[in-house]
């Protein structure tokens, strides 16, 4: 082999050697480094999908938030924090003004933890039982009814508007009892006698007893009281 052979044998190899170093050294990373980015390309635009799911969401969210606050207050009008018996006091004593009842007497008793109902049996055979369905949130540790009682003199149907109202206002009242004594006039007796000889006293004087209910806040039992 004379020396121009071996001139271009060597010139081929260190056209090779520097097409493959190009490649290792220079092309192969590039195109790893292009391959890395593409695949946090697809991870980022993939990411930015999800994240603008959950935001339309949150939007969504935020646009019902004052109807949300609002049923929040109603709920925690009717089931407070607290005893807040006071509150409910001026709810009665504005029941009985505007229907023009008299109230004689509120008695309030020590609060009582709450107690799930028993299972009813079943009324035919092979039935199942009925089971009160409760938010396992509620507890005998959170949850506290107050049991409240109080009398008012008044003409009979506007006591039984009253029990209504108190029944249906702002705070969950749950009525247990209910008791009147009365007596009739001379023309009540006569206007009786005429029709079923059932006697309605005009005026009445009526107990009603019940209970208001409290939901504790996480950790707070100090608002639960008789006079709160």
């Amino acid at each position: 082999m004379n020396k121009n052979k071996l001139w271009v044998v060597g010139a081929v190899l260190v056209m090779v050697a520097l097409v493959v170093g190009g490649w290792l050294i220079g092309i192969q990373p590039q195109l790893s480094a292009v391959a890395s980015a593409n695949q946090n390309r697809v991870s980022v635009e993939s990411q930015n999908a999800k994240n603008q799911l959950l935001l339309s969401k949150l939007k969504r969210d935020y646009e019902g938030i004052v109807a949300l606050k609002n049923q929040l207050d109603t709920l925690r009008a009717a089931v407070p924090a607290g005893a807040d018996i006071s509150t409910f006091v001026s709810e009665l004593n504005g029941l009985a003004s505007t229907h023009k009842i008299t109230v004689k007497s509120i008695s309030v008793s020590d609060a009582k933890p709450y107690a799930p109902a028993p299972p009813v049996p079943a009324s035919t055979p092979g039935g199942r039982p009925t089971v009160t369905t409760t938010n396992p949130r509620v507890t005998t540790a959170n949850f506290v009814l107050i049991p409240v009682q109080f009398s008012v003199t008044g003409n009979y149907a506007t006591v039984l508007d009253v029990v209504h109202d108190v029944q249906t206002g702002p705070r969950l009242f749950f009525v247990s009892t209910f008791t009147t004594t009365g007596s009739t006039t001379a023309a009540g007796v006569a206007n009786a006698a005429k029709a079923s000889k059932v006697v309605i006293p005009e005026k009445v004087d009526a107990t009603i007893g019940g209970f208001v209910y409290v939901l504790l806040n996480a950790g707070d039992s100090s608002k639960v009281g008789s006079g709160s």
